[in-house]
């Protein structure tokens, strides 16, 4: 899931990206009948499905918001990852696709999956990874029957398995 680095008085912080918008003048995520509100200033829009990271910063006419220090073309700029985004009010904020391994129940598959690791089904509602690695994706289970995740890197992309990582990528303020 993207997410915003946000700076406070700590430092950096990663914010998941949820609902259907996120409002940067009441810093709080939107669901979407409120997106479809008329707002001033900028929002980012989810433009994909739940769990995306396709995400749109939509600036109202006559907005002072920027990516990359540079206006939206027509109030509207794609986000790609490690964007930076500037507010109305000068706020600072990164924009990042970059995904934490986490343990998540399976969810229901179109199709049988088989664990990246064992090659055995992964059932619906048990506990699995799904690699966060950028275009891989496989899933493992992480149980303590069949820690295949945690037993170490992923099988296919090479990603680290370590479920306490962090984020390989921060924000330089």
């Amino acid at each position: 899931m993207a997410h915003l680095w946000i700076r406070d008085a700590t430092g950096w912080q990663a914010e998941k990206l949820t609902g259907a918008c996120f409002d940067f003048a009441s810093f709080s995520t939107l669901h979407t009948e409120e997106a479809m509100v008329c707002r001033p200033g900028a929002l980012i829009v989810r433009t994909d499905g739940e769990g995306s990271h396709a995400w749109t910063l939509v600036a109202s006419p006559g907005s002072r918001a920027r990516v990359n220090g540079r206006a939206p073309v027509a109030g509207i700029c794609a986000l790609s990852d490690h964007d930076e985004i500037r507010t109305e009010a000068g706020v600072q904020y990164f924009y990042s696709t970059e995904l934490l391994a986490e343990i998540e129940p399976f969810p229901e598959p179109e199709r049988p999956i088989y664990c990246g690791r064992c090659r055995q089904p992964i059932a619906t509602g048990t506990p699995a990874v799904r690699c966060p690695g950028a275009s891989c994706g496989i899933w493992y289970h992480q149980s303590a029957d069949l820690p295949c995740w945690t037993y170490d890197k992923c099988m296919i992309c090479g990603q680290s398995s370590a479920l306490d990582a962090g984020f390989s990528w921060t924000p330089e303020g």
